[in-house]
């Protein structure tokens, strides 16, 4: 966690290597939101932070980092050192480099122009920085509106990419260059019983979380997660407060299964009740605040305005049930095996809550499809054959480009959130396991079976689920009459399926699928990021998308 009296929130850094513009770097940093200052600047090299940088230094050089979603402890000798510690940083002695972390959620975008490259903790910074146009990332975007999210280190803008988790960016020869080490997560290779494994997790777990304090806010689901984190703060008496927000599903059920946890741990229980008529407001706050890479529905966001500006550390359950193997929802015998056909099985795992191709004109679907299935197969091979394969590969797509957006980009942006899912000493406990002998959730009832009253409780993951009864918000009609506008102005509007069409213009509509609902949202998103960035686009191509 930062140290006391830094900045609440994710931290904002920019800088640049190489033959820089002092004065543009001042641009972007004023751009970032203010408060940042200069903490190191040679010939080749700036760096400007809202706070103070961590420290490092020995065998291996010597750096400035800064650190999102974990507690920072010391002694690293080497920027991999640094990272391992959820750590960002910059080295300086030698020739100078930027590096991202291992768990890669605190992303660093850069962009090469003029002799440098110039990068920063957020996008928007950076793109209105550029003294020209900038161009649509049609493969950030297909796969954006099929999967949800951006594969690799592309980004909307096609001049601006995201550095890969645990790698480096430098400037040699005139030429930047980024350079991804071996993953230390994908080194290890399984040698625990999923008990073995569970217990290493669960302690992993509890060292996240032992120095936070008291206080300590929690948000809580319906899910096993948050309320695995719950428990261990209430072992060391650190939780202040659960908060839990309906999904919108119209059945009350994520409340429901909550409330008897929060009782049961005595633990004090809010229950956020938003309104249909903020409803346009808190999507426009939810896709700002992802800055325009995952595609969703705005049901986090009233928690994001709660969380907002809170003195207490905040505990998050992402990529916990990625690496402890959460159901079937994306794994099962056959997309866990590991090899080429496992690797495909994934792909339709991923995709099997929503085929958004669907909500587009017959011609663009197939193209695609394709386009996408290909990006994601290119992307995940290197871990092809390796007895972790789903897992890894669930993690460094969906986790590092999707769902990370979340605790980062929504929660974090003006709170102190703490990921102990995504720490160094979880993922490894987590992997020392082999994933068939874990399935589907050996590790989870290992560590509820622990938790006495709480771990029997149902869960979203075995509760029924019921029929809605409760008005959504999504279906509300200040929400209708947002996404009708949405989708009525933009690159994409005479491409939508004749069925999303209907549905938006019919005053009696009913349910809506989840294929349509699911390409609504991601052509909302884009076109919702057209308008906002048009004076600094090139007229997009649609014809593009087919590739």
């Amino acid at each position: 966690m930062e140290a006391e009296g830094q900045p609440r929130g994710a931290p904002l850094a920019c800088g640049a290597l190489g033959s820089f513009d002092r004065g543009r770097v001042e641009r972007i940093a004023r751009s970032l939101g203010g408060g940042l200052a200069p903490v190191h600047e040679d010939e080749n090299s700036i760096l400007m932070l809202d706070r103070k940088p961590l420290e490092w230094s020995g065998t291996g050089g010597r750096g400035l980092a800064w650190v999102a979603g974990a507690r920072w402890r010391g002694g690293a000798e080497r920027w991999s050192d640094a990272a391992r510690q959820g750590a960002c940083g910059l080295a300086i002695s030698g020739s100078p480099f930027v590096h991202s972390a291992i768990d890669g959620l605190l992303p660093v975008y850069w962009l090469d122009d003029a002799g440098a490259a110039y990068f920063a903790t957020r996008l928007e910074p950076l793109a209105r920085s550029v003294p020209g146009r900038l161009s649509v990332d049609w493969d950030a975007w297909s796969s954006t509106f099929l999967l949800r999210y951006p594969l690799g280190d592309r980004t909307p803008f096609a001049e601006i990419r995201r550095l890969p988790q645990h790698s480096t960016l430098c400037r040699r020869e005139g030429r930047t260059m980024v350079e991804s080490p071996s993953w230390p997560w994908a080194a290890i290779h399984p040698d625990r019983s999923p008990s073995a494994a569970a217990e290493a997790a669960i302690e992993a777990l509890r060292e996240s979380t032992r120095a936070l304090g008291d206080g300590v806010i929690c948000p809580l689901s319906g899910g096993r997660d948050s309320r695995i984190l719950l428990q261990l703060l209430v072992e060391h008496e650190q939780a202040g407060a659960a908060l839990t927000v309906g999904d919108d599903a119209g059945t009350g059920r994520e409340e429901d299964l909550a409330s008897p946890v929060a009782d049961a741990l005595g633990v004090r229980h809010e229950v956020l009740a938003p309104t249909a008529a903020d409803y346009p407001d808190d999507w426009a706050l939810r896709a700002e605040r992802v800055e325009h890479q995952f595609v969703d529905h705005a049901w986090l966001a009233p928690l994001a305005r709660c969380l907002d500006g809170v003195s207490a550390p905040v505990v998050d359950g992402f990529a916990l049930d990625v690496w402890m193997q959460s159901g079937n929802r994306f794994y099962d015998p056959e997309s866990l095996e590991p090899g080429v056909r496992g690797r495909d099985l994934l792909f339709d795992r991923l995709r099997r809550y929503g085929k958004a191709q669907l909500a587009f004109a017959e011609p663009l679907r197939e193209p695609l499809l394709a386009r996408v299935r290909e990006q994601f197969l290119v992307q995940v091979d290197h871990y092809t054959g390796h007895p972790s394969q789903a897992l890894l590969s669930l993690y460094a797509t969906r986790s590092v480009r999707g769902v990370g957006r979340y605790p980062i980009g929504l929660l974090g942006h003006r709170a102190s959130v703490i990921v102990p899912g995504a720490a160094d000493a979880f993922a490894r406990a987590a992997l020392s396991a082999d994933p068939l002998e874990k399935a589907p959730h050996r590790m989870y009832d290992h560590i509820l079976a622990r938790f006495g009253r709480i771990g029997a409780m149902p869960t979203t993951n075995d509760a029924p689920r019921r029929k809605p009864t409760l008005p959504r918000r999504w279906r509300s009609e200040p929400a209708v009459a947002m996404y009708r506008d949405l989708l009525s102005e933009g690159p994409l509007a005479e491409h939508l399926a004749p069925e999303l069409r209907a549905w938006l213009e019919n005053p009696n509509r009913g349910e809506l699928s989840g294929d349509l609902r699911l390409g609504m949202e991601a052509i909302g998103l884009f076109h919702h990021w057209w308008r906002r960035y048009r004076p600094l686009l090139s007229e997009p191509l649609v014809e593009d998308l087919r590739g």
